[in-house]
């Protein structure tokens, strides 16, 4: 951009400030008069407006123990009582009588009257101003005395309407609940460990699934999740009861694998899962589903499975026994049991057929077993047989019996109703017993 180059002479025939201000004033726009203060002092005699038209629609002055508002003009009206300097202003607005008729002091006061000793003077003083600050001290009681004292009186409040509280909820319509969930360690987790061990294990070898949490869901004893990336289970649920909305909202019994459990509301439950990025539901295997239908919940303990298998065995004596089972108890499944049934003895030694199989909770199995053993001691195989290594051994565990006795007398066994019966020893059937000429009914 080129340089910008100014006159020297129409510089200087430009006047200066000075000689503007100097100079005529044509048109007066200088002639302006400083503003003078009032002596009127408007603002007080606004305040002091409010006042009489506090009287106007009460009829009486404001009192302090009155409300907020009230307060605040019995303050105000209180310090123009005291500021004698206002009175004259104020005087002529006092349609009320408010305010006290100017005073004309015309007695001559002894200036002895006004001398104090030196050193009494200062103590004196302090203890006045003390005295006073006591005084309005144990008149504050509340905020409200707070808003109404002297300091506020030469504030302007403004409106009172602004403290008026509009749509404000000061109270809410949410149920409150009849008591608050809390995390509390779990007395009896050691029943929950095999449960939280078998989860894990289902998940890593994909025998169990995850998926994402539905809000609308519902869950029952036994169902399982993923809560903020620990796994918890659901023990028990509480009796009906609905939140304020109408929706089913019972109380759970919820165990965490960590050792601690809760009591939450379903709803409330639900909704966490929900808001949880990783909240997760445990979808287990079609077992489950069969456990459930059996009656067969989380808190039932699994001891392992009875079975029942039939041997493949080529030996004439064995192919020529009929109905050859063989009644055994593993903890583990019968495949895993019966996979190295050619090497073991308890299978003769041979192949054999998986013809059933039961699982089994809550029970001691060795005396289960021993039960079952006992009750079909007629039907058991009496026979040495020569093995593989040249040695006799004496076979366990098999009997000459149809499998569907086998099995009636596992679940008589299981349900107790097994006294009521015995063995046939001619057919190899359940009978019932007889007491002298009556027969017990069967109530299975």
């Amino acid at each position: 951009m080129p340089p910008i180059h100014h006159d020297r002479k129409k510089g200087v025939a430009r006047p200066s400030l000075d000689d503007i201000f100097n100079g005529p004033d044509e048109f007066g726009l200088l002639n302006v008069q400083a503003k003078r203060s009032s002596g009127g002092n408007p603002l007080e005699v606004a305040k002091f407006e409010e006042i009489n038209t506090f009287m106007d629609q009460h009829g009486r002055a404001p009192e302090s123990t009155g409300k907020l508002s009230e307060k605040l003009l019995a303050r105000r009206l209180k310090g123009y009582l005291d500021n004698h300097d206002l009175h004259s202003t104020l005087k002529p607005y006092d349609r009320h009588g408010l305010l006290p008729a100017p005073t004309s002091f015309v007695d001559e006061v002894d200036a002895s009257d006004f001398e104090l000793d030196e050193q009494t003077q200062p103590d004196s003083e302090v203890e006045q101003v003390s005295s006073d600050v006591v005084a309005d001290a144990e008149d504050v009681t509340s905020l409200d005395d707070i808003f109404a004292s002297e300091a506020f009186a030469e504030i302007d409040q403004g409106e009172p309407a602004l403290f008026d509280s509009i749509h404000v909820p000061f109270s809410s319509d949410r149920e409150a609940p009849d008591e608050i969930a809390q995390r509390r360690v779990c007395q009896d987790f050691y029943a929950f460990e095999p449960t939280f061990r078998d989860l894990h294990e289902k998940l890593k070898s994909g025998d169990a699934k995850t998926v994402r949490f539905q809000q609308a869901s519902q869950v029952q004893p036994g169902d399982a999740f993923i809560l903020e990336g620990v796994v918890c289970l659901i023990d028990e649920v509480g009796e009906y009861r609905e939140d304020n909305q109408g929706r089913y909202d019972p109380r759970l019994r919820v165990i965490f694998e960590n050792g601690t459990e809760s009591n939450h509301l379903l709803q409330s439950l639900a909704k966490r899962l929900y808001q949880d990025e990783t909240g997760r539901r445990i979808i287990r295997e079609a077992d489950s589903v069969v456990d459930a239908f059996n009656n067969v919940s989380h808190k039932d303990k699994r001891v392992g499975q009875i079975y029942f298998v039939t041997t493949r065995s080529e030996n004439p004596d064995l192919k020529a026994i009929p109905n050859l089972v063989k009644i055994g108890y593993t903890e583990l499944t019968v495949e895993e049991r019966t996979k190295n049934a050619e090497r073991d003895t308890a299978f003769l030694e041979a192949p054999v057929k998986i013809l059933a199989s039961m699982e089994c909770y809550n029970l001691n199995p060795n005396k289960f077993e021993s039960l079952i053993h006992g009750f079909l001691y007629a039907q058991r195989l009496k026979v040495a047989l020569i093995g593989k290594d040249g040695k006799a051994y004496h076979p366990k565990e098999w009997f000459s019996v149809p499998l569907d006795t086998a099995r009636e007398v596992v679940k008589r066994i299981i349900d107790g109703s097994i006294v009521h019966y015995r063995m046939d020893n001619t057919t190899g059937r359940l009978v019932k017993k007889r007491i002298g000429s009556i027969c017990i009914p069967n109530r299975a």
